[in-house]
């Protein structure tokens, strides 16, 4: 009713100076104003659009329209593409910035979120930094990295696309590009950093975010607390398992091996794929790529030197006397060996390395090198391969992992989530939103589920979970400007209906349900995976065991 003129001066169907000139009502600079009334239908306006805004972050329009019908008149004149950008006066905080959370810290800023800070309690660069990871990951989620990145960010992600050679009967072949690309988890993190930065979201290093008191005692209310920490994240802080219902069967834990092998590559162009054996205990998932970015190289030898310090830490107080003197000869021959053959393979891709000219970053020309990562469950069969792996002299690094088989039933803590309890209020949720000094804890990837070695969908869970936590902050920032202008417009007038600001409350409450609901249904299709991977791991169990 207030808004039917300047919805159509949005359209362009009629004039008026206050549309044309960008009218979106700034509640930062009129906080202690009323709107007068002259304004008032431009409050309306901007509260219209803002939920229009909301629907399509949602992907909702086409489902809103069926079952509203008499709203599509709206949307027949086109007037979407003249909404000017709109603040979201929202606080949201990611503590831990690996694969989901460097996304989410530049998806939430390029989503023009007002405050956006980022905490990791490990370093930005260097041996057991944030960006060490040396992992590979077959990753489907870039067409999510495409709206949470900027473009120079995203090309660089999306360079290593998997691609498959199909022989054909006649003797040509054919080359085809698959729905995944290949990244290394740290790489891809730095690009995600870097497109933060770039957006300017605050990222806090070295920052134990869980003691820092920072986070708990800022002045401003936080919005949203992300955590994005891991699959230990319910053992992070007291009581978070129980409010995640975290449940787990350790009778299925899987040990894994991991390696990774590199070598000069025969190639000139950029190439990626997979080879995995089947069968079960027997299987295998090896990722490959020919690279030729130094800091990749760099990245392996950063972490061969912290590999190395934590062994020697680990001999010393597992041995002593002459038994500690010949571990540690044999680890000081390993490491001399593989660093070794790191050094000679990157001075001989770059010489200017290890000189005064040295830089940063950079490609090594057409001079590529293959970078072929494996997992595979520890047992003997795989054993063998490993050890057939270090016969050609290529591996560089060697680890060992558990994976569990549990799941998290929930990923969200609200005020009202925290209020409402079976037998009374929740206490223990109220604890850890008043500790943080939140309004809700999210949790994403693999900070609910194990990542899966075999299905390798951890990278892709952790980024599908930044997606979600981007749809709920901009929902939320909408909703809380829209309310704030309802307090502003009320101001000395009887305008505004009291319900409107309570039910407005209640939406963003559905929207955190809604993050909720659809984090048990990713959780629930990662922990199926998990599950089939591990049993596919394991030996037979004996009927009785079995039962």
């Amino acid at each position: 009713e207030h808004s039917i003129d300047v919805t159509l001066a949005r359209a362009g169907i009629l004039n008026d100076d206050r549309v044309h000139a960008g009218s979106s009502l700034d509640h930062s600079q009129r906080r202690k104003a009323a709107i007068s009334a002259e304004e008032f239908d431009l409050f309306c306006l901007d509260s219209k659009e803002r939920l229009y805004l909301i629907l399509n972050e949602y992907d909702w329009m086409k489902d809103f329209f069926r079952f509203h019908p008499q709203h599509f008149y709206e949307n027949s004149f086109q007037f979407v593409h003249r909404i000017p950008p709109k603040k979201l006066p929202v606080k949201v905080k990611v503590i831990g910035m690996g694969i989901g959370g460097s996304l989410a810290v530049s998806g939430l800023k390029k989503r023009g979120i007002e405050h956006v800070i980022g905490y990791d309690k490990r370093a930005r660069n260097g041996p057991r930094s944030v960006t060490s990871r040396f992992q590979n990951a077959s990753w489907r989620a870039y067409d999510i990295a495409e709206t949470m990145l900027d473009e120079e960010a995203f090309h660089h992600l999306a360079e290593y696309q998997q691609r498959i050679h199909v022989s054909l009967d006649d003797g040509t072949s054919k080359i085809l590009t698959t729905d995944r690309v290949q990244i290394i988890l740290g790489d891809a993190i730095h690009s995600a950093l870097q497109s933060a930065e770039r957006y300017g979201a605050q990222l806090r290093f070295d920052c134990d975010a869980i003691q820092a008191s920072e986070v708990s005692n800022d002045e401003a209310d936080t919005d949203i607390t992300a955590f994005f920490t891991g699959a230990h994240t319910s053992e992070l802080v007291p009581g978070l398992k129980e409010q995640m219902h975290v449940y787990s069967w350790k009778e299925l834990n899987s040990p894994c091996k991991l390696w990774l092998e590199i070598k000069p590559s025969e190639k000139r162009e950029a190439f990626t794929t997979r080879d995995i054996e089947v069968g079960a205990e027997k299987w295998h998932f090896s990722i490959e790529s020919a690279r030729n970015t130094k800091e990749d190289v760099i990245r392996i030898r950063d972490n061969i030197i912290a590999q190395h310090n934590w062994n020697l830490k680990r001999l010393e107080k597992n041995y002593d006397g002459e038994n500690l003197y010949i571990e540690m000869e044999t680890e000081d021959k390993k490491f001399n060996e593989r660093l070794g053959k790191i050094d000679t393979l990157l001075n001989s891709l770059c010489p200017d390395h290890f000189g005064e000219h040295k830089e940063e970053t950079g490609t090594l020309s057409d001079t590529r090198f293959d970078y072929t990562f494996t997992n595979a469950p520890d047992n003997e069969h795989n054993r063998n391969k490993l050890k057939a792996a270090y016969e050609k002299g290529d591996v560089v690094i060697e680890g060992k992992y558990d994976v569990d088989v549990k799941i998290a039933s929930r990923s969200m803590i609200d005020t009202r989530s925290a209020s409402e309890q079976e037998g009374g209020a929740n206490v223990m949720g109220q604890e850890l939103l008043r500790q943080f000094n939140t309004n809700v804890i999210v949790t994403g990837g693999d900070a609910c589920v194990q990542p899966n070695p075999m299905a390798a969908y951890g990278a892709t869970l952790a980024c599908e979970f930044a997606g979600m936590l981007v749809q709920l902050a901009v929902a939320h920032g909408h909703l809380n400007a829209i309310i704030d202008g309802l307090k502003i417009a009320d101001v000395g007038e009887d305008r505004c209906n009291p319900e409107w600001a309570a039910s407005l409350e209640e939406l963003k409450g559905l929207f955190n349900e809604f993050y909720d609901a659809r984090g048990r249904s990713e959780n629930y299709f990662q922990w199926m995976q998990t599950l089939l991977c591990n049993l596919y791991s394991l030996p037979p169990m004996a009927p009785m065991a079995a039962a």
